[in-house]
């Protein structure tokens, strides 16, 4: 299988129409108004656009709920 490189200006573009709101460790408000926390993932792979993470719920505590959850970023 041949891997391609994704171009740089392909990158700047992407980034410039769909800024990224996604980092590990990041504490964000999830599209369902749930407080989460980025606990891994990644905007670009190496074949391309992935924008794949993964997340926890942010408890009233302040700890994780143990569920992992995963989808495409916001």
């Amino acid at each position: 299988m041949e891997q391609r490189v994704v171009a740089g200006w392909v990158k700047q573009i992407t980034d410039e129409v769909m800024p990224n709101s996604m980092e590990i460790g990041k504490t964000l408000q999830h599209p369902d108004g749930r407080t989460v926390k980025v606990i891994s993932g990644e905007r670009w792979a190496s074949g391309g656009f992935s924008n794949w993470w993964t997340w926890r719920e942010v408890l009233a505590d302040g700890s994780l709920s143990e569920k992992e959850e995963a989808g495409y970023g916001w």
